[in-house]
């Protein structure tokens, strides 16, 4: 072979071969890279945004709310305006669940073809700001069976406003009782007076140890209970009345009450309530609060008018479980 010929024909060879390189890498730089899980693409997986509001009008963001990205259990915390972003995701079914402190946890399933955007309206718990659970002893002339009933009392809220709140129920589990309390006059404070017929008790003194539970539930169907509660005591002990009583008529200058020392082994305060009678009807007239539990004298000015009069003298203990004495009455001529 011609040694000329055979140098030429290389020279074409290496010429043809680079050529065909060049081209080849030419192309490769204008391949897109738009595949989400391409690793040298600019676009690094889809994303997925979203924001955290309240449930009810006028909706407000939600800031510092929980976003939990499933099956991979990844969290993420929506911003001071309740949005957040979760980016790099490939193509697939998530589950995104949604929490924040004081409010109920919502959930979405999502299938992730492109970029998306999701949006939570959380409902604002209701919630327990206190509870008073509370016996009360009663003495009476009539009838002649003194008187013990339960007292609950509770003050509810919800983040959404008190009008979404629903009901609120107490249940003795250990009695299958349980029934609504009553709205009162006072916002947001719901009651319950029982005494024994409206248990399945023979004493007021049998509900001590079992356990009492309050749910609270809004409009939405949302229910809270309240940890378990107890009775803390129930006073026997009634105070005993000296005067006056038996319509004495009370001095023109002032009304002088005393009664027998009463001694318990813990803690109470002591009151009087005076209640005027007209026409058989008990219309408050007066009290006397914050007597210390040694005395056993107390006095107001005799400012009533001329009427007859009964007074209660009641202690009441650290948790306001109360007894009251039976009635002493007087007569006032003024």
């Amino acid at each position: 072979m011609n040694l000329k010929k055979l140098k030429h024909t290389h020279t074409s060879n290496a010429l043809f071969f680079f050529l065909i390189f060049t081209m080849v890498f030419s192309c490769l730089d204008d391949v897109p890279h738009n595949n989400p899980i391409d690793p040298n693409g600019k676009n690094q997986g889809y994303s997925l945004f979203g924001k955290v509001n309240t449930l009810y009008a006028p909706v407000q963001s939600i800031p510092n709310a929980v976003i939990t990205l499933l099956p991979d259990n990844n969290k993420f915390f929506s911003n001071s305006t309740g949005d957040f972003e979760i980016a790099g995701l490939a193509p697939g079914s998530y589950t995104v669940l949604c929490k924040a402190d004081g409010y109920n946890q919502d959930s979405l399933l999502i299938n992730l073809k492109a970029n998306q955007t999701i949006e939570f309206f959380l409902d604002g718990l209701p919630f327990f700001k206190n509870i008073a659970i509370t016996t009360h002893h009663i003495s009476r002339f009539f009838p002649v069976n003194d008187l013990f009933f339960l007292q609950i009392n509770t003050q509810v809220d919800d983040l959404d406003g008190i009008a979404d709140i629903h009901e609120v129920l107490f249940d003795i589990p250990e009695l299958a009782v349980s029934d609504t309390l009553q709205i009162s006059l006072e916002t947001g404070t719901f009651t319950k007076r029982l005494s024994i017929d409206d248990l399945p008790v023979n004493t007021i003194q049998s509900l001590t140890g079992r356990a009492i539970i309050l749910t609270v539930t809004d409009d939405a169907g949302v229910r809270v209970k309240s940890e378990k509660r107890f009775l803390t005591r129930v006073i026997e002990l009634t105070p005993s009345l000296i005067e006056p009583v038996n319509l004495q008529t009370a001095p023109s200058d002032s009304i002088r009450f005393s009664w027998e020392k009463v001694r318990l082994p813990y803690w109470f305060s002591q009151s009087i309530e005076i209640f005027q009678i007209i026409q058989g009807i008990q219309t408050k007239a007066a009290e006397i609060t914050k007597i210390k539990n040694i005395d056993v004298k107390a006095a107001i000015a005799n400012t009533l008018p001329s009427a007859d009069y009964i007074w209660i003298l009641t202690i009441t203990d650290e948790f306001g479980n109360t007894s009251s004495s039976k009635e002493g009455s007087f007569h006032v001529n003024n």
